[in-house]
């Protein structure tokens, strides 16, 4: 196993027993209580049908309540309170299994939620309606025709779902930012292109790229491109757009064998070796540039979503939820009036009179903690959770 795999799952073992000792937890993740007036928002990426059920099972035999992005915020702002055993389901990037899985368990249950629509790379697919997990059921389709749809070209949302699901009532849509965009910040290699990262949400993690004066995602970016260190746009990290002469070498030598060049045991040694060749050269973008591709990807989110959907986009959810002071501005700028997070220190739930645009979240894994019949214990979600990991990185 490569030694950066191995890293990262030792820094994913430890990453629970820190965020407990640092309080970054709410008191009902270590058996604890939920107060009163104490909302926790959960956040879900892909969803799989028994996982998805079972916890929606859990909320709904004990009474929880899930509320909508204009109750959430109403609450945090101080005009109505929040019901007993009131909830937050976020779901991010618009995943295609938020139709095929999300909606019916949604619906069976009497959830909902809110989503963060990433709308630059949100498709279009005229024609009928894909089908779902009730037609599993109904033994209309077969499940591995449902759980496949994220692994090819339904791995987001279209617009037509979309419009479906905003009309359903069960789902709020909001800004996940336009592009959910990495860029490059250092004249460093750290990969390269290869066809797993053109397609689905792998695609999230390759940085734009400049090419004959236009930003490029993945999906139109040449096979071989070399990948340089990268962080969120919306981090206050400057742009370095590396010159073009650093990504020839590399793509017309996989242009030469195509996708079976990755077959090869040696093919990012090869790759490598081009590139250490050459001084990687480029420019550095200006802090007014920067300002302006941020205020983009903040504010033309905002129109497409509210354009697309007919309703108020009011709430922003930062890519890896990293905001730097320059898009915590924007962000206002621009209209949002609260932004989720991720773990915020010193905050494991926000409550009213705190900072709306630093929302606390926390992982789908510990709805199963909160108080209630049949509750799990710590032990138990962590398990699984590492247990899912490993298989995921298998």
């Amino acid at each position: 196993m490569p030694l950066r795999k191995l890293g990262r799952q030792a820094r994913e073992a430890f990453e629970v027993p820190r965020d407990l000792l640092l309080g970054r937890y709410p008191a009902f993740v270590t058996g604890g209580p939920l107060p009163r007036g104490h909302v926790p928002v959960f956040v879900f990426h892909s969803l799989e049908p028994d996982s998805f059920a079972r916890k929606l099972q859990y909320l709904a035999e004990n009474d929880y309540v899930a509320l909508s992005a204009t109750e959430y915020f109403q609450f945090l702002m101080g005009t109505r309170p929040a019901p007993q055993g009131a909830v937050v389901l976020t779901f991010d990037d618009g995943r295609g299994s938020l139709w095929s899985v999300g909606q019916p368990l949604l619906r069976r249950y009497g959830m909902k939620g809110i989503v963060f629509l990433v709308p630059g790379r949100v498709p279009s697919r005229p024609g009928p309606l894909p089908p779902t997990w009730d037609d599993v059921g109904a033994r209309r389709q077969s499940p591995e025709a449902i759980l496949g749809r994220e692994q090819g070209d339904g791995a987001f949302l279209s617009w037509e779902e979309i419009d479906s699901l905003c009309h359903s009532g069960l789902l709020d849509f909001q800004s996940h930012t336009l592009t959910h965009a990495r860029i490059h910040t250092a004249p460093r290699v750290t990969g390269f292109l290869t066809p797993d990262l053109r397609r689905g949400y792998a695609a999230m993690d390759v940085p734009v790229m400049e090419v004959d004066g236009m930003d490029r995602l993945a999906p139109d970016l040449p096979l071989g491109t070399p990948l340089l260190r990268s962080e969120s746009r919306t981090s206050e990290s400057i742009r370095f757009y590396e010159d073009a002469d650093i990504r020839r070498a590399c793509v017309d030598t996989v242009a030469e064998e195509g996708e079976g060049f990755f077959a090869r045991r040696d093919w990012r040694a090869r790759l490598r070796r081009l590139v250490d060749r050459r001084p990687i050269r480029g420019r550095w973008e200006t802090a007014e540039q920067r300002e302006t591709a941020l205020r983009r990807e903040l504010a033309e989110a905002r129109r497409l979503i509210e354009e697309r959907t007919g309703r108020p986009v009011l709430h922003i959810c930062y890519p890896w939820h990293a905001a730097g002071p320059t898009a915590r501005r924007l962000a206002r700028e621009a209209g949002y009036r609260t932004a989720f997070m991720g773990k915020v220190p010193g905050t494991p739930i926000t409550l009213p009179g705190g900072d709306p645009m630093s929302i606390a979240r926390i992982g789908e894994d510990y709805v199963e903690l909160l108080p209630g019949r049949g509750r799990a214990d710590l032990g138990a979600i962590l398990r699984r959770k590492w247990q899912r990991r490993r298989r995921g990185s298998a």
